[in-house]
């Protein structure tokens, strides 16, 4: 929007593709049951922003694949090679905007709970259920006590996979250090801790568990955001004078 240089006309136009965005992503949350009232306010933020750049980077392809005859992806390295502090600044903004994704995520819809059960008994979290199959002690060569214990990890029913969580002892320093088992995907990551246990009959333990949703998206917009500030910061190419151009230079200087 150009200051006292755009109409209203223009600007309604251009604010039609990010308000999609803010619809898009309220569907998303609805679907999602990421459903609090703060957390819709962050997450049309995030889409009418995300909308606006992928909008942005969209109508500068199409003007160089009209006006050059360039495919899609030569349109677009060419954009960002000769508009880099522009578009490297989009892409930062994208990148802040993933993260806000994760923060949002991890805050307001982080659960967890906490329980001791014994062997072939589960816990619950949300659609996540957790049965404890058993606990394994043993000794590794590099001087651990390792105790291990292996849990199924069922949603809406369904299993998913094996986990396992488990404490380490070093002896020579003589501390402990507690392992999660994670399992993390684009949705949200579940963390599994193995907090005590009956040291010997190894029948009952208890465990902590964490549901974090989003928070791979915190990760993905660092990522991106490094390189937005790569793309922005790199240094355009210095163009040199041709060889007889300096020669001639030269030879002017030399006669005076």
């Amino acid at each position: 929007a150009a200051w006292g240089r755009s109409a209203y006309k223009t600007i309604t136009k251009t604010l039609r593709v990010p308000l999609i965005g803010v619809f898009v992503a309220f569907l998303w949350a609805v679907v999602r049951g990421l459903i609090k009232s703060w957390a819709l306010i962050g997450f049309g933020l995030c889409g009418f922003v995300i909308a606006g750049i992928l909008f942005e980077f969209w109508r500068g392809i199409r003007a160089r694949q009209h006006t050059k005859a360039e495919s899609f992806i030569i349109a677009l390295l060419r954009l960002l090679s000769r508009n880099r502090r522009r578009y490297g600044g989009y892409i930062i903004h994208l990148g802040v905007v993933l993260m806000a994704l994760g923060i949002i995520g991890i805050e307001m819809f982080q659960t967890k709970t906490q329980g001791t059960i014994s062997q072939g008994e589960q816990l619950n979290l949300g659609a996540y259920t957790i049965k404890y199959e058993k606990l394994s002690i043993f000794e590794t060569e590099d001087g651990r006590n390792i105790s291990r214990a292996v849990v199924s990890v069922y949603k809406n029913g369904q299993f998913l996979q094996e986990l396992y969580p488990r404490r380490d002892y070093y002896y020579q320093s003589q501390q402990q250090m507690t392992i999660p088992g994670v399992r993390s995907t684009w949705e949200d990551d579940l963390y599994i801790i193995l907090v005590d246990w009956e040291p010997v009959t190894a029948e009952e333990a208890t465990f902590k568990i964490f549901n974090n949703p989003l928070i791979n998206w915190l990760w993905i917009g660092g990522i991106v955001f490094i390189l937005g500030a790569m793309v922005a910061v790199w240094p355009d190419r210095e163009y040199f004078p041709a060889k007889s151009q300096v020669r001639q230079r030269q030879y002017h200087s030399a006669k005076i």
